[in-house]
């Protein structure tokens, strides 16, 4: 399977449902309200979605458009389903294991097997950004979102 249409596909979709979010004043009743409104953080996320995605099609597509030679990283190999399977396995464990060990101990683990699962084979840069983005998360959502994650409640 042609990675380059499946790109192509899901930035389509991603796009126009982000176009959504930021025209449709009517998602959110209630909610954290601030100064600056409570759909002003799903408005950013649509915007940094639609440009992302974006950049992602655009470059697949002018792959297609040039009938430029697949790479191997392009070909998506659909033989078996054990990837699907442990990948259902590693998301059902983090979610029945984070109200109990939390988010910053539950997080970086499960970045880490998914690294490696996707063929990650530099273990110091998939080790730091599997420990640094949680913890860039976790205390960017308490400090600035006052959104509180899980922690650690084995006492």
């Amino acid at each position: 399977m042609d990675r380059r249409k499946v790109d192509v596909v899901l930035s389509t979709v991603i796009i126009i449902a982000s176009l959504i979010i930021l025209t449709y004043d009517n998602f959110v009743e209630g909610g954290a309200e601030s100064d600056l409104g409570s759909m002003t953080l799903p408005r950013v996320v649509a915007a940094l979605m639609i440009f992302f995605s974006g950049s992602i099609g655009i470059q697949s597509l002018k792959k297609l458009y040039n009938n430029a030679e697949i790479e191997s990283a392009e070909l998506i190999i659909t033989n078996g389903f054990s990837g699907i399977f442990i990948y259902i396995g590693i998301f059902v464990a983090y979610w029945l294991a984070v109200p109990y060990i939390g988010f910053l101990v539950a997080t970086p683990f499960v970045m880490f097997a998914i690294a490696i699962l996707l063929g990650g084979r530099n273990w110091l840069p998939i080790s730091a950004v599997s420990i640094l983005v949680p913890v860039l998360v976790f205390f960017g959502s308490r400090e600035f979102l006052r959104v509180y994650l899980p922690t650690w409640t084995l006492s």
